[in-house]
């Protein structure tokens, strides 16, 4: 059982929150640099969720940053989350890391996998609009689960958008207005796409990838 007296977690009401923006600035100025191992990181975020939210915890549980819940710490062991909206959201505490384990093996490293076959087909064979096409799909699927899994007490969204930042910049592309700090209006689109409705949010990463005046690239 979750001890009564574990505090909960909104990182927009610590003292230093304007922090947090500083920090997923600097990190995506490391990637842009070439200084983050892009598949290392994709498989154990804990890192970079400590770098982006470590001192913005509750006092007295500063390993709420850069740890999972169901670790080993009193106010992980038990620690289950809900998601306002969408009962599938979050993952028993019991359950996050075989999760994770299958998020990592089977959508990210397989998914690399065949995106990277998809890319090294000569473009007559596969124009550049439908490799961008194929990848953005591939990204969407990876954001969906990793937010499904909910690992992290609080900091989910920042991973889950970072964990996009990594696929695109690791297949050559750097989003005009794909937020890592803030909140975009995509809630609606994931809860869509659970639903099997992937298009929406599909076209909404693919707008923040080339930017809105572009249109729209598909097969």
């Amino acid at each position: 059982m979750h001890p009564r007296d574990c505090p909960s977690w909104e990182y927009k009401y610590h003292p230093h929150y304007r922090a947090l923006a500083i920090r997923c600035e600097a990190i995506l100025n490391s990637l842009g640099r070439g200084e983050i191992q892009i598949d290392r990181t994709l498989g154990d975020t804990r890192q970079l969720h400590e770098q982006m939210f470590g001192g913005l915890t509750p006092d007295l549980c500063p390993y709420y940053a850069g740890h999972y819940r169901g670790e080993n710490y009193k106010c992980l062991r038990h620690n289950q989350v809900q998601v306002r909206g969408d009962s599938r959201v979050g993952v028993a505490a019991n359950r996050v890391a075989p999760e994770l384990a299958n998020f990592s093996s089977h959508i990210v490293s397989r998914g690399i996998k065949a995106t990277e076959t998809a890319f090294n087909i000569s473009d007559t064979n596969l124009p550049p609009g439908e490799k961008l096409y194929y990848l953005v799909k591939f990204a969407c699927r990876a954001l969906v689960e990793f937010l499904r899994i909910h690992p992290y007490v609080n900091g989910n969204g920042h991973v889950g958008r970072l964990i996009v930042w990594l696929l695109l910049e690791r297949f050559g592309y750097w989003p005009k207005a794909w937020p890592l700090d803030g909140h975009p209006p995509y809630d609606a689109l994931l809860s869509r796409f659970r639903d099997g409705d992937e298009s929406p949010l599909e076209a909404f990463v693919l707008s923040a990838i080339i930017g809105p005046e572009t249109g729209t690239v598909g097969p």
